[in-house]
């Protein structure tokens, strides 16, 4: 534990949301297609990378507060949903919901103030 905390610390808490927000989006991603086929190689490989994102979201705890770097992880993760939903699956949103994404997109601006 000591050589991964030592590691994690010297990665950027910003950095680290990245990455956790990264490996949730690339693990719904997977369950999206294990949803579609449902492989057995597909659920693992999404339960995989959600373990991952408690790998890089975690160490964020010990430098920032609960309710900043969870915030920043949602709306980056959320950022990362659309993306995926939208122009990989071809999901729609509504235009009340896109409006929801852009307050969260200035919520994360805020919060980075």
């Amino acid at each position: 534990m000591d050589f991964y905390l030592a590691i994690a610390n010297k990665i950027p808490v910003f950095v680290l949301l990245v990455l956790a927000a990264a490996a949730t989006i690339a693990g719904d991603y997977v369950g999206k297609l294990w949803s579609l086929n449902l492989k057995p190689w597909t659920f693992w490989f999404a339960f995989t990378l959600y373990a991952l994102t408690a790998l890089f979201y975690f160490p964020t705890l010990l430098r920032e507060g609960l309710i900043v770097t969870s915030i920043l992880w949602t709306v980056l993760a959320t950022v990362g949903f659309l993306a995926v939903g939208v122009l990989i699956f071809h999901e729609h949103l509504t235009l009340l919901q896109w409006f929801g994404v852009g307050l969260g997109v200035v919520s994360v601006i805020i919060l980075s103030w």
